[in-house]
């Protein structure tokens, strides 16, 4: 009698084993990854109307398996966008990407939208996904952390301006580059509302002043958590008046070439803004009662393109006591889809208007109290930190500090030079 083979008989059990594992297997996977049709909605941003979307593509990433899954078929539904992705049930990280364009004051305005949400159960039965876009930029990372507009006294109590400045901060946890950031300022004072016609508020910041930093793109890197510094005039203040402070080591300077006889300092060592403004006359100088709002934007044009075609044309009714005029101007404007950040201004006691759309901030910050308030020099306004990053919720009044010490002031150590 033979005797059996037991190592052949162990490999085929063994064989039998795997067949059937991989078969529970190949089931259990196929159950886990039942294709479903899912729905992804796209808000359009800053309530703007009649947009059109090009080049939008949403990627969803399995959490469990790493795979991803690429939609952009978007059609337009009631003002939203919408597209339906093929893909297994399971948890998925969504991002997406794309282009908006639109018509304002005449001009079709083009800028960048994005959206991410992490942790998204997907099912037979889920319901569609709503994203609300929101427009970015390769500066979206950096805020006005500081504006010291007041300036200081003088030891004999005159005011002296020129030791104004800005800075600006990177909120982000990578390097971002300045190049091409703009410094704007509104045209419209905090103090004085007129019903102004057209009405483009909603879509756009009115401004009168627009300074740009130079540079190629990557030229002026800004580290996460640093701050830059634009100064009115880039020198020590100290010996001109001992209540100021050294600002000659400030990355940037607001030079403006000018026939007014007093002139402007420039410091050669401190790279100049561009002033994109070819009809200013004189000097800059910020608001020192703090009427004013103030912008960081990344214009989508070069500045030959917006001086020559983003002028807003409108008008008011002027009246004071019995005088009654019509009045019309001529200014600049700087699509909302196109400011990073923004910072109203107001004095509270004759606070009548914010000068930017509540989207980009609800609220004001200010100093000194009431109107042509004496305490106000020597302050500023400074954004707030929470742990490592400044405050950010697009509302000036919870975001910043009023009335702050200017922080130059605050670090100012040493003898003048």
């Amino acid at each position: 009698m033979k005797k059996p083979n037991f190592n052949k008989i162990a490999l085929l059990l063994l064989a039998i084993g795997m067949m059937l594992t991989s078969c529970n297997e190949y089931k259990e996977t196929e159950k886990a990854e039942q294709i479903v049709n899912h729905a992804l909605c796209l808000q359009m941003p800053l309530d703007i109307k009649n947009m059109d979307l090009s080049d939008a593509k949403a990627v969803f990433t399995s959490i469990k398996t790493h795979r991803q899954y690429t939609i952009d078929s978007f059609k337009a539904s009631d003002g939203d966008f919408i597209a339906n992705a093929e893909l297994p049930e399971g948890m998925y990280n969504i991002d997406v990407r794309g282009s908006i364009s639109y018509i304002l004051n005449g001009k079709e305005i083009k800028a960048k939208v994005k959206a991410t949400r992490d942790n998204v159960m997907i099912q037979a039965q889920t319901i569609p996904t709503n994203l609300a876009l929101n427009v970015y930029s390769a500066q979206e990372g950096l805020v006005i952390t500081e504006i010291f507009f007041t300036g200081t006294t003088t030891p004999n109590g005159f005011m002296y301006t020129d030791d104004q400045y800005i800075k600006i901060g990177n909120n982000s946890d990578t390097v971002m580059y300045a190049d091409g950031l703009a410094f704007i300022e509104s045209f419209f004072t905090s103090d004085d509302k007129h019903d102004y016609q057209p009405d483009i508020m909603k879509d756009a910041m009115t401004i009168s002043t627009i300074y740009v930093v130079p540079g190629l793109g990557k030229q002026h890197p800004v580290n996460p958590g640093e701050e830059i510094t634009i100064a009115l005039t880039a020198i020590d203040h100290r010996p001109i008046n001992p209540n100021s402070f050294d600002l000659s080591e400030a990355e940037f300077e607001i030079f403006d070439k000018t026939s007014h006889p007093e002139g402007d300092q420039d410091n050669p060592k401190v790279e100049n803004l561009i002033n994109w403004y070819a009809n200013f006359e004189g000097t800059f100088v910020m608001h020192t009662r703090g009427v004013k709002s103030y912008a960081l934007a990344r214009p989508m044009i070069d500045m030959d393109t917006f001086m020559h075609e983003y002028r807003y044309k409108f008008g008011y009714i002027f009246k004071q006591g019995d005088f009654v005029i019509p009045m019309d101007e001529n200014e600049y404007f700087m699509p909302n889809t196109w400011i990073i950040d923004a910072v109203n201004l107001a004095v509270p006691t004759v606070h009548e208007w914010n000068l930017v759309s509540p989207i980009l901030d609800k609220g004001f910050t200010y100093c000194g109290h009431v109107d042509m308030d004496e305490t106000r020099y020597n302050k500023s306004v400074v954004r707030k930190k929470e742990g490592k990053k400044w405050m950010d919720t697009n509302n000036s009044s919870d975001d910043f500090l009023p009335n702050a010490v200017p922080s130059y002031l605050k670090h100012c150590t040493g003898e003048p030079k």
